[in-house]
């Protein structure tokens, strides 16, 4: 397998990793502030990636304030805004509406910030990729379209897409994978330590708040973006946020296999079509 096959494979791993956070939501305590968890999961996640760090080897690059900033803020609301999303729209149309919207808002971030110009295949790719997720999110119909979600939704793959910008840059620079994640994700967990005393805190010490709290550090953060940073040390950050589109076809699946959401043909037509697409551009 060539170097770049293997770093679109890690995206798409990377991918899968992120579609179980919402299952992992839901199935936790109920009445929980998705502030609080959004919270949680980044200090579990930024102690685990200190632990990879630590074992590491370290590199002589320093990320750039800048860099680091504009990761951490951009990590920290993204937390903020898909939990709440994923609280109001449900698992499928929060994940499917909040990373189908990444790709075209990192592509046009890339571009503001970088002049990074999309490729052809990128665009291609993202057009499958978009119709399908169009095809999944309203294979059930409008009828109970929650506006706020969406909006929160659209907020959270625009947060992505300043993360994912911003930590292709430093990557870029020589930054080692472990050295930039650990900072960016240790930065965005000290911005939300408030959001953590939202709401009532004993869920917290409930074994289902403490099995859902280390998954969501330990899988869809700490394994997730290592894996995630893998691929986009060599690939355009466009193009990572289509081949993460994995996402919210493993969330759609889990939300009908663990959670009982039915997906009719529609639904599975959508998952299909994603699937072709991210296949094209990991090609």
């Amino acid at each position: 397998m060539s170097n770049l096959r293997r770093r679109n494979t890690s995206l798409i791993l990377a991918g899968i990793c992120f579609g179980t956070t919402g299952t992992a939501q839901a199935l936790g305590p109920k009445g929980v502030s998705p502030l609080a968890v959004g919270s949680a999961r980044l200090l579990v996640g930024s102690l685990l990636l200190f632990l990879f760090h630590r074992s590491a080897t370290k590199s002589l690059a320093k990320i750039s304030r800048q860099d680091l900033w504009l990761s951490a803020i951009g990590v920290a609301l993204y937390q903020i805004t898909f939990f709440s999303a994923v609280k109001n729209t449900g698992v499928a149309i929060g994940t499917v509406t909040a990373l189908g919207s990444a790709p075209a808002l990192t592509g046009l971030v890339a571009y503001l910030i970088n002049r990074e110009k999309p490729t052809r295949r990128w665009f291609l790719a993202t057009v499958i990729t978009t119709v399908g997720i169009i095809v999944l999110s309203t294979s059930k119909g409008l009828t109970d379209f929650n506006f706020r979600g969406f909006l929160l939704a659209i907020g959270a793959g625009a947060s992505y897409s300043i993360f994912a910008v911003a930590s292709k840059r430093a990557l870029t620079s020589g930054v080692s994978i472990t050295d930039a994640m650990f900072r960016i994700f240790t930065l965005g967990a000290i911005l939300s330590v408030p959001l953590l005393f939202v709401g009532n805190m004993h869920w917290i010490v409930t074994p289902k708040g403490l099995m859902m709290i280390a998954w969501l550090g330990l899988v869809p953060t700490a394994l997730a973006y290592m894996a995630y940073a893998y691929g986009l040390e060599k690939v355009r950050a466009s193009t990572a946020s289509t081949l993460i589109l994995a996402e919210p076809a493993t969330a759609t699946l889990l939300a009908a296999i663990v959670l009982g959401e039915a997906i009719n043909t529609g639904g599975w037509t959508g998952i299909v079509i994603v699937i072709i697409g991210l296949i094209y551009l990991s090609l």
